[in-house]
């Protein structure tokens, strides 16, 4: 009995000892794999991490690069026929916000827009309100503006000085009171001529200049002879001399060093000529030369080409608009020009690289606009309205629409569009 159990006790002994060993080694297999798995999950893991920061660095709100869009109009005009249809008797105040609300949506897109102020805003207390040829419009004017989006006016034109220092003291302050930006004009002589508007991460510099009759030390805008007080407070380059011309301009855009992209305003040219003149040539490729990006131009109240030209080195390229027309006026074909009631917006798309510091313009837009007027039996008034000429626009939102005119105003202005792979012009509604 004892020998048996000896041996029964060795044997269980025996089965025991080999189940042990095989569990220690199935717990042991299974450490090892576990820590397998943990080791390639940590991979895993780490993997991901990794790609979510190379996803996020390829949408880095730290820009590699930046992109902004400006847009520009012409003259905006008001004429004793504007002053009439915008009144309102009931409240004894004006309204002009009905003149923009088919172009507003096209303003209010662009990053930054700007305009060509071609009246003042000198208040109705001394002075009366008033049209050609010295002007003066009212401060709801101004409201207007800041409704369709615009940012920023240039005042500097030959209009400017018409009601005399006050037209330039009372026009920057209401245009500044309603949150705008202002060139070409300034209150105090110390003021910079020029802005540097940091866009998305882009530092646009933007100045105005506009022509003026110099004699004996003595200038002169529009038959008026600007005080001491303020001829140096206004923008202004001599017409008679491209050099004398350039030298003006350019001692400001020199100043302009932190700007990214360098954009001016011109008020030059022949009323009413559809094409640039010497004059305007001539200064643009000096401007050109000398680095400016893009040339605004405003006084023909047509359209002038929109352009592109080169640098006498052919390392630079500039926008040039030689003249962006009437954007609000009464100026109609049956009283001035054939074209003087067409206008046109400009969008320009901009783009900086920040690794290489580099800012170039990537797309010029133009939208052809026509200004529509027509009398209204009900209020027995006139209704003046700017119409985008762009197939994107349904042309029968607007009332009362001459079509047939329309039409003729933008194959008119189409054809001043100089188009490339850089410019284009917006789709011809009318097909």
């Amino acid at each position: 009995m004892f020998y048996n159990n000896k041996n029964k006790s060795r044997k269980n002994f025996f089965i025991c000892f080999i189940l042990s060993v095989f569990i220690m080694g199935s717990f042991s297999y299974v450490n090892i794999n576990k820590t397998n798995l943990f080791s390639k999950d940590k991979v895993q893991e780490a993997a991901k991490f990794s790609s979510k920061i190379e996803i996020k660095n390829k949408k880095n709100p730290n820009k590699k690069v930046s992109k902004a869009s400006i847009l520009a109009v012409g003259d905006i005009m008001v004429y004793n026929s504007q002053l009439n249809a915008q009144y309102n008797a009931s409240t004894k105040s004006y309204d002009f916000k009905n003149n923009f609300k088919y172009v507003k949506k096209y303003i209010e897109k662009a990053d930054y827009s700007m305009a060509n102020l071609e009246t003042t805003l000198t208040g109705n207390d001394i002075y009366k309100y008033s049209s050609y040829p010295k002007f003066n419009s009212p401060d709801e004017l101004a409201d207007a503006l800041k409704y369709a989006g615009f940012d920023l006016i240039s005042t500097a034109n030959n209009h400017a000085y018409d009601k005399g220092d006050l037209s330039i003291k009372n026009t920057l302050y209401t245009l500044k009171k309603n949150n705008l930006d202002v060139i070409g004009t300034r209150q105090n002589y110390k003021d910079k001529k020029f802005i540097i508007k940091k866009i998305n991460n882009i530092n646009i510099g933007i100045t105005s200049f506009t022509f003026g009759e110099i004699k004996n030390d003595n200038l002169y805008l529009n038959d008026s002879q600007v005080s001491n007080n303020y001829k140096n407070k206004i923008n202004i380059f001599n017409d008679n001399n491209v050099d004398s011309a350039f030298e003006s301009i350019n001692s400001t855009l020199n100043k302009m060093s932190d700007a990214d992209l360098k954009v001016v305003y011109l008020h030059w040219g022949n009323k009413y000529h559809l094409n640039e003149n010497d004059f305007q040539q001539q200064l643009s490729q000096k401007l050109c030369n000398a680095g400016i990006d893009i040339i605004i131009g405003s006084h023909p109240h047509v359209i002038q080409p929109v352009t592109t030209i080169k640098s006498s080195d052919n390392n630079h390229e500039t926008i040039v608009a030689y003249s962006l027309g009437n954007f609000l006026s009464n100026q109609r074909r049956e009283d001035f020009s054939m074209y003087d009631e067409d206008g046109l917006i400009i969008n320009i798309d901009i783009s900086k690289n920040h690794k290489d510091n580099k800012t170039t313009i990537t797309k010029v837009c133009c939208i052809p606009t026509w200004l529509n007027k027509y009398y209204n039996n009900q209020t027995s008034k006139y209704i003046f309205e700017i119409i985008p000429l762009d197939k994107t626009f349904d042309l029968n939102k607007a009332s009362h629409l001459d079509k047939n005119k329309a039409k003729k105003s933008y194959e008119h202005t189409s054809s001043q569009i100089k188009t490339s792979d850089l410019i284009s012009i917006s789709k011809n509604p009318f097909k």
